[in-house]
């Protein structure tokens, strides 16, 4: 006679089983909105718990048309149906416990520690599912050892990995977010599975390493994820004998003292080192520390800028180990026709500079000769307020951005930009005064720069420039005051007169001339 359907629903549904349903689905509703990045793992144990209940019913119905507790078919569908809902209760729990309760603690288990604590679980549960399925585990257990051996032959690779996987979990020589080098390739490492690590280089690609090839090969760890992160590189070049050694180590190394691109450390600074001496120039050499690993390449790239741009402002070239001559029969004319250009072109630059409009054609072509080109890159600092440079700076291409500090340096505000045929420095240039405003290149800057030396031979001549050179600086003081906010309150020509005397006694001390 067949059990009517409810009774083979509660012959197979236990009490235990009917509690168990609602509460994993209740967990992982709830662990669904605390532990969102594991909403995947949480939807393959809800679906593991409904291919559960499906196999149980299934079971229930094989009860329902007769079919004994004692037949296989049946001990199969319901032994298979409870690993499934044990699967998915254990898969809830994982979450529950790695994903909220232990980093509540303090606590961080890598993610294989955590797959090897699951497996054993698995394997545990699956051993007490079997054996109350009524599974002989003798047979199985005498006949193991013949098995393992042919087992671990053929997967002796895949082993390799998980051993090694395990090894370097236990050993911790190197963690997730720390950067490698393993043979050409080189990166941080993102995880460490049980079969491989993989490291995303610097291009972006992900390179998937077999765990065995990371115990067998060598890898360097350039540096650890954390908040000390220091790692030592850096940067060589060649430049010919003709520059003075000393002169190339201290134009970087005041270069590279301030104004440092992100990933670099500011303490302790780069330092440039002559390093070696080849057959045809010198070699040199940048050092730094980096202080993060995924910044190491963007840095590097700025620091050549800076390294180049220095170089260039004091006029030394940068040599190569080969280069290639071409020979024209209009090389001499070619090169004159571009020294007049540029002689031109420095010529145009001081006519339209305010402060020189008293000076005669010869004394600006005196002048255009001893213009040097100075190039600054995007961002760096061309002048620094409070700085002591004898100076001026006329922008040839390019702009730049006029910043006031606060007294404490934390904060700054902008009230001009710069661009072409605009000059900066000329208090500096005229009485030595220290620079009133900061000034950062807005784009990559071409400049020229006037020593005050080549400024003086000129006003030893004519004294009497000092006076009308005077006025356009106090003009010129002015509007920086009313820019700050701090023009008093007066009449502005008695104060453009008291600022003309005082700048005009300030260039006659600074350049030494006599007042006739």
């Amino acid at each position: 006679m067949r059990m009517p359907f409810y009774d083979a629903l509660t012959a197979v549904f236990t009490p235990a089983l009917v509690w168990l349903f609602p509460a994993i689905f209740m967990l992982i509703a709830a662990l669904s909105f605390k532990a969102p990045s594991a909403r995947t793992r949480l939807a393959a144990a809800g679906m593991l718990a409904i291919s559960a209940a499906t196999g149980l019913f299934l079971a229930a119905a094989l009860r329902w048309f007769g079919v004994t507790p004692q037949s296989l078919q049946y001990r199969a569908i319901f032994a298979l149906s409870c690993f499934l809902i044990s699967t998915s209760a254990i898969n809830t729990l994982g979450v529950m416990v790695f994903g909220l309760l232990l980093p509540a603690m303090r606590v961080t288990l890598p993610a294989l520690m955590q797959d090897i604590v699951l497996a054993a679980v698995y394997v545990m549960t699956g051993f007490v599912i079997l054996s109350g399925a009524g599974v002989d585990f003798s047979g199985i257990l005498a006949t193991s050892a013949v098995v393992t051996a042919v087992v671990m032959f053929s997967l002796q690779d895949t082993f390799g990995n998980l051993i090694g996987g395990m090894v370097l979990h236990a050993e911790s020589y190197f963690s997730p977010g720390d950067r490698l080098r393993v043979g050409t390739d080189e990166g941080v490492v993102k995880e460490i599975r049980w079969r491989h690590t993989a490291i995303q280089t610097g291009e972006g690609d992900i390179v998937v390493m077999p765990n065995s090839a990371l115990m067998k090969g060598m890898v360097t760890v350039l540096g650890k994820a954390s908040a000390s992160y220091k790692r030592f590189s850096r940067i060589s070049f060649h430049a010919g004998y003709e520059y003075p050694p000393n002169n190339v180590i201290n134009t970087l190394n005041q270069a590279l003292a301030e104004d440092l691109p992100d990933g670099v450390a500011p303490a302790p600074p780069p330092r440039c080192l002559f390093s070696e001496l080849d057959d045809k120039s010198a070699r040199y050499s940048v050092g730094y520390w980096l202080t993060s690993p995924v910044l190491e390449a963007a840095a590097a790239s700025e620091l050549r800028v800076k390294i180049y741009y220095a170089l260039a402002r004091a006029g030394i070239k940068v040599s190569v180990q080969l280069r290639s001559v071409v020979i024209t029969e209009n090389a001499a004319d070619l090169q004159q026709r571009r020294g007049m250009e540029e002689f031109e072109r420095r010529l145009r630059a001081l006519r339209g500079m305010d402060i020189f409009q008293g000076l005669t054609d010869p004394e600006l072509k005196a002048l255009a000769d001893e213009l040097k080109s100075t190039p600054f890159a995007k961002g760096e600092t061309i002048t620094r307020q409070g700085a002591n440079a004898d100076w001026l700076y006329i922008i040839d291409e390019g702009s730049a951005e006029v910043r006031l500090h606060s007294e404490s340096g934390s904060s700054f505000r902008a009230v001009a930009t710069l661009g072409r045929g605009n000059f900066l420095g000329e208090m500096g240039l005229m009485t030595g005064e220290p620079r009133s405003a900061t000034v950062v290149a807005l784009s990559d800057v071409g400049c020229y720069r006037l020593d005050r030396n080549s400024f003086r031979e000129i006003l030893a001549r004519r004294p009497a420039l000092a006076e009308t050179i005077s006025l356009v600086l106090a003009k010129r003081r002015l509007e920086l005051e009313a820019a700050r906010g701090v023009l008093k309150d007066e009449a502005v020509p008695d104060r453009i007169a008291r600022e003309q005397g005082s700048l005009l006694s300030s260039i006659r001390d600074f350049f030494g001339l006599k007042v006739l």
